[in-house]
């Protein structure tokens, strides 16, 4: 029933389904290895005519308040539909169906929060010395949003609903792996927008690189190899960007905190979506006092209470494996193995390796955690945490607030959770920085980044 939902299977430009002249790729099934849809690839020629269609749209010229409810519409829309949408979701990516269900609704949760918020596009104003100065918050024009294969539709919606609160038409191109919920939405947005407003583009690589010389601003999520990449072909017109990128997230466990509720939360957030998450835990620093009581509750009782679906594919499937298999060491814990025709890999816990083993400074993508070495004071968990390159988010777990406040202010990430991990509501900007990119997704910053300011003086 879930496919049968989609009228088109390729590109949707200028409110149509456009497949002349595309070749098609096949999806597979994660669970299973087995075919699922045959999807029309975007061609040169269709980011052509998508990004035509967006600069011919008229929703740059919507007062807020239409903007407003034209986003209620959608999230409407996605509630309305919200048990086709979760299947698309498991059939493209092998979560398992809670994992889903949590994604669509903090996606109807996503347009709404925007929804309030596109007619609230405040300036400043000033006078002074005979001069009054006001600034206004304009759209970019055409925005282009590339996303990752992890969250399909969340991701879509963290990028669609404030580019489009903010006055922008869009140019979606999806994961490869994972275009069905993106297809979806532009399905289901229809109604709601004027033609050329949101084009959805399926493909791979080539459609986003073709995408990029054409847009006025551009937000991706996906790793740090490739946002470099775009950045530098952004380079020679100055399009600014919004880059989501990878990330080697840190928990400390510090000697006041309650173990159990630190290694429930840390199980949690590496093992979650397989481990496919930006912001997964990777590593995690203990003090001396609580090391082994924090490890035998991890290993225990939490670790294997996390259910997960496969990897993506077939290359990251491998990836994860050779992580493993090069690890040097064996692993502390692996948890049950589960059916071999999918790309299945069993969340595996690794202890006492040092900082610099390559498990604990490269991003592995999969359910694997690295417990370090122990530490015997907060400066120097510190100083370890921040030796990566990376900066996207992090965790403390204390009874004590004060001195928890203090290391989260310590900490050189874009996002820290205190006591709890992997919560993120609409309202509260998530990006990183260093090598995990630049900008924000969510709350008001996403809009900022969304938007251009101007500035105009008038002589009184």
């Amino acid at each position: 029933m879930a496919q049968q939902f989609l009228k088109g299977l390729g590109p949707f430009i200028h409110n149509r389904w456009v497949t002349a002249g595309a070749a098609k790729r096949q999806l597979i099934n994660p669970r299973t290895r087995q075919p699922l849809e045959l999807i029309h690839e975007t061609t040169e020629a269709h980011v052509q005519q998508a990004v035509a269609g967006a600069r011919s749209s008229l929703w740059g010229q919507t007062c807020g308040s239409d903007r407003r409810d034209a986003l209620l519409g959608i999230a409407n829309a996605l509630e309305k539909h919200k048990a086709v949408l979760q299947d698309l979701e498991m059939l493209q990516t092998g979560k398992p169906r809670e994992d889903a269900v949590y994604e669509i609704a903090d996606t109807i949760e996503c347009f709404r929060f925007f929804a309030g918020h596109a007619d609230k596009q405040f300036g400043q104003t000033l006078t002074e010395k005979g001069l009054y100065s006001t600034t206004m918050r304009e759209p970019y024009g055409v925005v282009g949003l590339v996303t990752s294969f992890n969250y399909p539709l969340l991701l879509a919606g963290w990028k669609v609903a404030p580019a489009l609160a903010a006055g922008n038409s869009v140019v979606l191109k999806p994961a490869p792996q994972t275009p069905l919920t993106a297809l979806a939405l532009a399905q289901l947005a229809e109604p709601y927008l004027p033609p050329g407003t949101l084009a959805v583009l399926p493909g791979g690589a080539d459609a986003g690189q073709w995408l990029l010389g054409h847009v006025d601003k551009l937000s991706f999520t996906g790793s740090t190899r490739a946002g470099q990449s775009i950045m530098r072909a952004l380079a020679e017109n100055l399009t600014p960007a919004t880059l989501e990128c990878g990330g080697k997230n840190p928990v400390l466990v510090l000697d006041d905190a309650d173990v159990d509720v630190a290694a429930a939360h840390v199980a949690h957030g590496a093992f979650s979506n397989a481990g496919q998450n930006c912001c997964a835990v990777s590593r995690v620093l203990v003090h001396r006092a609580v090391h082994d009581r924090f490890v035998e509750a991890l290993v225990e009782r939490y670790a294997g209470t996390v259910r997960h679906g496969p990897l993506i594919d077939e290359t990251q499937y491998t990836r994860v494996r050779q992580a493993i298999a090069q690890a040097g060491t064996r692993p502390i814990w692996v948890g049950k193995d589960e059916p071999n025709e999918g790309y299945y890999v069993p969340p595996t816990i690794f202890a006492g390796l040092p900082d610099d083993a390559p498990l604990a400074t490269e991003e592995i993508f999969g359910p694997v955690l690295t417990v370090l070495e122990p530490f015997d004071d907060i400066s120097s968990a510190l100083a370890r945490a921040n030796r990566s390159p990376y900066g996207l988010a992090g965790g403390v777990f204390s009874r004590d607030f004060a001195k928890a406040h203090k290391v989260a202010s310590g900490l050189r990430v874009g996002y820290v959770w205190i006591n709890t991990y992997n919560y993120m509501p609409p309202y509260t900007p998530f990006g990183g920085r260093k090598l995990s990119g630049i900008g924000k997704d969510l709350g008001q910053a996403a809009l900022d980044d969304f938007s251009f300011t101007k500035s105009v003086v008038i002589g009184l």
